[in-house]
């Protein structure tokens, strides 16, 4: 690569080891901001959700919430054959995970 010359008093390697290293901050920065938070305006107004409602909520596959199930990591019931989600545990999931979210950010 061709150097360029810079009107500016630092030298051309200086410069660019600054450049890369404000990107990766700002990367990382992004990184952090963009986690994951599912919004509660999408829930749907039922006060039981199917399980392929919660699947949407989290965007998360139907054998992932079954992991979590297993893992007492999301609480659910059965009536018949049909599993359902109480809307308010869901929610309270979702507060839970963004007010611990924003702990560690602080």
């Amino acid at each position: 690569m061709q150097e360029t010359p810079m009107l500016f008093p630092m030298a051309p390697a200086e410069f660019w080891k600054q450049i890369k290293s404000t990107v990766e901050e700002v990367v990382k920065a992004n990184i952090n901001q963009t986690s994951f938070q599912p919004p509660t305006d999408h829930l749907p107004e039922k006060a039981l959700l199917k399980l392929s409602d919660v699947c949407a909520v989290f965007q998360v596959s139907k054998p992932t919430l079954y992991d979590w199930l297993r893992q007492n990591k999301i609480k659910s019931f059965k009536i018949k054959s049909r599993r359902y989600f109480l809307r308010t545990d869901i929610e309270a999931m979702i507060h839970q995970h963004q007010h611990s979210t924003a702990e560690t950010k602080s």
